[in-house]
C-alpha cells in the first residue's frame, strides 16, 4: 500500500498470475485478482478455494469478478503490459489509470528463498542435460527433447518446451525440434529448463558431436566476458556490449540475432533485458541469464544463469 500512497492511488488491480503469487503466496489456476487497498483483498475462482488457504492475505471465492471491479473511485492502479483493451474498456474508462510497475521492480531483486528454488531448478536441469547429452546419435530432435521433458517432469515441472536443434537447425534460435536424426559430426544446441516451486531454470549447451567448430571458443569468450560485467553497479549495457565487442574482433557480430541475456524468475522471460541500449544499473540480488550465441551455417548458444552481486556469480553449474 506504501507504493499506492505515493502515487495517491485508491485502489490497485493486479491481475497477473506471477505478480498475485509474489505478493500473496498463492498461485491461481484459473482466473484472479488481487485488490491492493488497505487491506489487500485476494478475489478467486471457487475453483481455486483450497488452493487460495495458503495464501498471506485475506482472499474471498466469487463467481462474478465483474461485479468486483466496479470500484468507485478515480485514480486507479493496473499492471498496464498485462491488462487487456476489453478489461479496460470495462472497468477502466473514466479513471485515471496509473501503472503498478513498481511489483515489477520488486521482483528484479531474488530473496535467498527464491534463489535458492532457482538453484534447485537449475540443478535438475542440468541432471538432465548430462542425462540425455550422451544419447544423442541416432535419435531424432523430437524424441531426445520429448525425452528431456519426461526427466524433467519426473521431479519439477517445466519452465518451457525444451528446444534441440541439430546441425542447420541450430541456426534458428527459436527452433521446434523435429524428426531430424541426429548424426555423429554435427553440431546440437538444447536449450531446456525445469520449474522448481513457481521458480524457472533456463539452460543451454552447445554439443559438438565431432571437431569443435570454429564459432565455438568465440561463444564461450563473449559469454566470459559478458558474465564479468554482472556487478552491482555497472551498467546493464555493459554486458551486452562486452559479448558484441568480442564477436566483433571475429567478424561474428552480424550473425548474433538476439540480446545477450534476460531477467528470469517467476518468468523465464522477465526484466531486466540485457541488450545495448539497456538502460539502469546492476543492482545486487538480481537474477540474469548471460546467452550469446552465433547462428550462420549452424548456431553456437551458451547459456548460464548469473546471480549479480560486488561479483558475478554463477548459479549453473554445468561443463561446457
Amino acid at each position: 500500500m506504501d507504493k499506492l500512497s505515493e502515487k495517491v492511488l485508491e485502489y490497485g488491480i493486479v491481475l497477473k498470475p506471477e505478480n498475485i503469487y509474489y505478493l500473496t503466496g498463492f498461485f491461481p489456476t484459473t482466473k484472479a485478482a488481487l485488490l491492493l487497498k488497505e487491506e489487500p483483498l485476494l478475489l478467486v475462482s471457487k475453483m481455486d478455494q483450497r488452493f487460495a488457504e495458503t495464501s498471506t492475505v485475506e482472499f474471498k471465492a466469487v463467481e462474478k469478478f465483474e461485479v468486483e471491479f466496479n470500484l468507485k473511485c478515480s485514480k486507479i492502479g493496473v499492471e498496464k503490459k498485462f491488462v487487456s483493451i476489453e478489461f479496460y474498456e470495462k472497468h477502466l474508462k473514466g479513471k485515471e489509470v496509473h501503472d503498478l510497475g513498481f511489483i515489477e521492480e520488486m521482483r528484479k531483486h531474488k530473496e535467498k528463498g527464491e534463489i535458492k528454488k532457482m538453484k534447485r531448478a537449475a540443478r535438475i536441469t542440468e541432471e538432465v542435460m548430462k542425462s540425455v547429452a550422451g544419447e544423442l546419435v541416432g535419435k531424432e530432435e523430437r524424441e531426445i527433447a520429448s525425452l528431456a521433458e519426461f526427466k524433467i517432469k519426473e521431479k519439477a515441472e517445466l519452465a518451457f518446451n525444451a528446444i534441440v536443434a541439430a546441425e542447420e537447425n541450430s541456426a534458428i534460435p527459436h527452433y521446434t525440434p523435429g524428426d531430424k536424426k541426429i548424426n555423429a559430426g554435427e553440431v546440437v544446441i538444447i536449450d531446456m529448463g525445469a520449474q522448481a516451486e513457481h521458480y524457472n531454470a533456463d539452460v543451454t549447451r552447445t554439443l559438438c558431436l565431432g571437431n569443435e567448430p570454429e564459432f565455438y571458443p568465440i561463444v564461450l569468450e563473449a559469454q566470459r566476458v559478458a558474465i564479468k560485467e554482472c556487478y552491482a553497479g555497472n551498467e546493464m549495457k555493459n554486458a551486452d556490449l562486452a559479448a558484441r565487442e568480442v564477436l566483433r574482433e571475429y567478424g561474428c557480430e552480424e550473425y548474433f540475432l538476439h540480446s545477450t541475456g534476460h531477467g528470469i524468475g517467476l518468468e523465464v522471460h522477465e526484466p531486466p533485458r540485457l541488450y545495448k541500449e539497456a538502460t539502469g544499473r546492476f543492482e545486487e540480488g538480481m537474477v540474469i541469464t548471460v546467452e550469446p550465441g552465433i547462428y550462420k551455417d549452424y548456431g553456437i548458444r551458451i547459456e548460464d544463469m548469473v546471480l549479480v552481486g560486488k561479483k558475478a556469480k554463477l548459479l549453473t553449474k554445468l561443463e561446457k
